[in-house]
């Protein structure tokens, strides 16, 4: 594989709700099923950070097969 080869990465997109305990999140297309949302944050900091973490863990994984090219 090229060196200089450019990879990018459609990540999920990603639907932050704030409700009456906290803020909760889900992947867009799952907000329907009660099952699908996060436990409540109490922050939009927290959230976010968890969305942030999940992410790159993503890009990771799909990236990881590049890595000894």
């Amino acid at each position: 594989m090229l060196q200089n080869f450019r990879r990018r990465y459609l990540l999920g997109a990603y639907v932050v709700e704030r409700t009456s305990k906290g803020w909760v999140y889900c992947l867009s297309g799952r907000d329907k099923d009660k099952s699908a949302w996060s436990r409540p944050y109490s922050s939009i900091t927290s959230v976010t950070l968890v969305i942030a973490r999940q992410l790159r863990r993503e890009v990771e994984r799909r990236d990881a097969p590049h890595l000894f090219d």
